[in-house]
């Protein structure tokens, strides 16, 4: 059985720790003649710095008879992450990334029926989203459109005028 190693490796003055880095997702690639996985994770450091270690990697100069398997960490650019999310993981991109985005965040808090909020969770989990990606997306759209929202009854029965 294979056991992944902790790895820690200083690249351009900057410390990668597998140890101390978000392990954000792994992702089995292959197996190999003995069925000992390819495995790579992508990792996040506290200071949104991303990497990726590949595990069970053969060393290209080791003898084949004594062949060991090698761990490769290689630092990314955020968008070379975001690539590899979208290839392998997209349904976490929107967890993988809050970090980054979170500080310019601020709190809504809106007042629904529970059946609002039922069909809203349905529709989330349709799109593959969680509720709060699904309600942005959707009051993004609304904000951006060029048109006049349209308006449930509620709304005018409340005096609210989306001409205005």
């Amino acid at each position: 059985m294979y056991v992944r190693e902790h790895v820690s490796r200083v690249i351009d003055g900057k410390t990668y720790n597998t140890r101390t880095a978000l392990n954000c997702h792994m992702h089995t690639d292959s197996k190999d003649e003995y069925g000992v996985p390819h495995l790579i994770e992508l990792y996040r450091t506290k200071r949104d710095q991303y990497f990726l270690v590949e595990h069970n990697i053969p060393h290209p100069y080791m003898d084949i008879e004594k062949k060991v398997a090698t761990d490769v960490l290689t630092p990314i650019t955020p968008e070379q992450a975001q690539e590899w999310v979208d290839r392998y993981c997209p349904w976490r991109k929107e967890k993988i990334f809050a970090s980054s985005c979170e500080a310019d965040a601020t709190t809504l808090t809106l007042r629904i029926d529970k059946m609002t909020k039922a069909q809203l969770i349905a529709q989330a989990a349709k799109h593959n989203l969680t509720l709060n990606a699904y309600c942005l997306l959707k009051l993004e759209k609304i904000l951006y459109e060029k048109d006049v929202p349209r308006c449930g009854g509620l709304f005018l029965e409340r005096g609210f005028n989306p001409s205005e």
